[in-house]
């Protein structure tokens, strides 16, 4: 610790902090470990959907839906997160990454469904 004459001498305030990892936000990695995890996940359930048959394919194929829900809520509650500790460039990736994905849903649905006009 300091002196308080020192303190004043440099003008050294007690609030200041120094977090040099806040500097630095890995954006790239940030997201490839989150896109690993969507991968993997829709991966696995694909492996198992197609090893399976009769009934249990919508079963998994609901488990799979609610695994998307559960991951895509998780993102948006570390983008929440990331704005309320000032990490705004990883918080605009998470939701342009959000952004991104529900359109891929989107695309996903109408090549699915082929909703009629």
């Amino acid at each position: 610790m300091m002196d308080k004459e020192l303190r004043n001498l440099f003008e050294i305030k007690e609030d200041d902090k120094i977090n040099v990892s806040e500097n630095k936000q890995n954006i790239l990695k940030h997201i490839l470990i989150r896109l690993a995890i969507f991968i993997a996940g829709t991966i696995g359930f694909t492996a198992v959907i197609f090893s399976v048959s009769g009934w249990d394919v919508l079963g998994y194929l609901i488990i799979m839906f609610a695994f998307h829900v559960v991951w895509f809520v998780c993102i948006l509650i570390e983008a929440l997160i990331l704005h309320v500790n000032g990490k705004y460039i990883l918080r605009n990736a998470n939701l342009i990454f959000s952004v991104v994905i529900l359109i891929l849903y989107c695309i996903a649905y109408i090549a699915i469904f082929n909703p009629q006009y």
